[in-house]
């Protein structure tokens, strides 16, 4: 990958990621969450996309998982803790983005599972 393409990617992800903490600080029930989730998923659509090209594979594996959680709630309606995993995935992809969190994500491999345990055998 060339200089230019990571640097533009890397400003696409920043600016992904600043606006689903925008979505998150403005939606304080979980109807709001739930009006909010398309544009969700578009936001962790691109980056689910982008961070892997660029080498930021937890990231991108975070982006993935939260974005199934989303497409089965758009699909099946709101799922309880669905907000609270998407969030935490957010604030994690946030802080591995700006290299604040450098640890593995198992543990929330295993929250996701015991919420959605069909989502991680589809990854």
């Amino acid at each position: 990958m060339s200089d230019r393409f990571l640097k533009i990617a890397r400003q696409e992800i920043e600016s992904e990621l600043n606006s689903l903490q925008e979505i998150f600080r403005a939606c304080t029930t979980d109807q709001q969450f739930y009006e909010r989730m398309k544009d969700i998923e578009k936001h962790l659509h691109k980056i689910k996309g982008l961070a892997p090209m660029m080498g930021e594979e937890k990231i991108g594996k975070l982006a993935k998982i939260s974005d199934s959680i989303t497409k089965q709630v758009i699909k099946q309606g709101m799922t309880d803790g669905a907000y609270d995993i998407i969030s935490d995935s957010v604030y994690r992809m946030h802080e591995f983005f700006n290299g604040r969190l450098d640890r593995e994500i198992e543990d929330f491999e295993r929250k996701v599972r015991k919420a959605f345990p069909k989502i991680l055998d589809n990854q």
